[in-house]
């Protein structure tokens, strides 16, 4: 996915948990980001959208990490 993008979708989940009173789930505020991100593009920042892009690559790298020590664990 591209940075910008990434950012923009960003922008619009956050504006959307900001702005939004009510019961809102977290499925919502996901659903309006990729639905409106277009419209975020403006404020939407290059470095921001990398560095989002690497904090979830990371994550993703621990969580495998973590799931195949917990297997280990049971298969001993």
């Amino acid at each position: 996915m591209k940075a910008r993008k990434v950012a923009a979708q960003y922008a619009a989940y956050t504006w959307y948990q900001e702005n939004c009173s009510g019961e809102q789930s977290q499925a919502e505020a996901i659903r309006f980001a990729k639905e409106n991100w277009t419209a975020f593009l403006s404020v939407a920042d290059k470095g921001w959208g990398r560095l989002l892009i690497r904090i979830a690559s990371e994550r993703a790298k621990r969580r495998g990490r973590q799931v195949r020590k917990r297997y280990r664990s049971l298969a001993s």
